[in-house]
């Protein structure tokens, strides 16, 4: 999941580019232990949907792509293999049985999940062995790539209150990293946790985001142009049965028990579900100003689904877009993110 912003491509030497629209693009869990594809879809497609392009195949060495990052100014895919306990490095732009660029593995990693690639700093942050934050150099390739810095887990009281975080993100602004993650004593309360970026060790965090409107909290986006938060949350009825989906938006200085600034809930969000799907991550499109909501099927890939809404909609606001079943996964999504669909350059190509 990109949940940290894709900004706009650097100038390519003296020929201005930009990104002719985003798209979505969704990976997840293999079925049988298999490989996942990661699938491309068009900024205006509906249901029934045919992606655009596809990244699959022995030569990707893909085991699952279940959490995945875009970064602009090189124009990659990092994908966080947790099953194959890599990040795989991808050309945005490629297509078909490809293999990795480059390939981040140290034994240090273990089971990847969320990633932020960080350019101007030249680091990779990621949630790794299911309990921690861990830094790499950005560009490292191979099962020697040096861990530069690692939170602690916070388990057994341990001040970091990392438990089993996921949805990372970074805000640029505060210089933070901020994760999903709940207590680990009952009642497990769902909270929002931030730490200095540059942070290691034993850390206490900078803030810690915690309350009513953090209830059941399943996904992290941020937007560092408007300084919102979004948080992914459900609430139950009937016994578990169902739940009413909330995308709740936050200031990004948001701290304790404050409330959300706005809240997209209601029929007509589709946000409900039923105990044949979880929620499965927030992502954000900058270009098209979308929210990207994910639901994953809970044993039937046909109840995949995502689901955009404009970054401005509040209450029982329409999605302006909806994808479901199995072009989206044989199996489970994971978290939705964009990438552009193309690079047009000054000259009016696209090389």
């Amino acid at each position: 999941m990109r949940t940290a912003p894709f900004i706009a491509l650097i100038l390519v030497g003296a020929i201005a580019s930009a990104p002719a629209r985003s798209e979505l693009v969704i990976g997840g869990y293999p079925p049988n232990g298999g490989s996942h594809w990661i699938r491309q879809f068009a900024a205006n497609a509906q249901d029934p949907a045919t992606p655009i392009r596809e990244i699959s195949g022995a030569a990707t060495t893909i085991s699952d792509s279940s959490s995945a990052s875009y970064e602009s100014v090189e124009g990659l895919v990092y994908v966080s293999d947790f099953y194959g306990s890599a990040i795989r490095v991808f050309d945005a732009f490629a297509s078909g049985n490809v293999a990795p660029l480059r390939v981040i593995n140290p034994p240090s990693l273990g089971q990847a999940r969320a990633n932020v690639p960080i350019p101007i700093h030249d680091e990779l942050i990621v949630i790794g062995s299911n309990c921690c934050l861990f830094t790499y150099p950005l560009h490292g390739d191979g099962n020697a790539v040096p861990q530069l810095r690692q939170i602690f887990w916070g388990g057994g009281g341990g001040p970091t209150q990392l438990n089993n975080p996921s949805g990372l993100v970074w805000l640029p602004d505060s210089d933070e990293l901020a994760v999903v993650d709940y207590d680990i004593s009952p009642p497990y309360a769902a909270k929002i946790v931030f730490h200095a970026r540059t942070a290691s060790g034993a850390a206490t965090p900078t803030r810690v985001l915690k309350g009513a409107n953090t209830a059941n909290a399943a996904g992290l986006a941020h937007d560092p142009v408007q300084h919102r938060l979004y948080v992914l949350t459900f609430s139950t009825n009937d016994g578990g049965l169902t739940y009413d989906g909330q995308v709740r938006v936050f200031a990004d200085s948001a701290a304790n028990d404050d409330a959300p600034l706005a809240t997209i809930e209601g029929p007509a969000t589709q946000l409900g579900f039923d105990s044949g799907q979880y929620p499965s991550g927030l992502g954000i499109d900058a270009d098209l100003q979308r929210i990207m909501v994910g639901y994953a099927a809970n044993g039937n890939p046909a109840t995949n689904r995502v689901i955009s809404f404009d970054l401005a909609a509040t209450g029982n606001a329409t999605p302006v877009q909806v994808l479901s079943g199995t072009s989206l996964s044989p199996n489970t999504i994971g978290t939705p993110f964009a990438i552009p669909l193309a690079t047009i350059f000054a000259n009016g190509f696209d090389n």
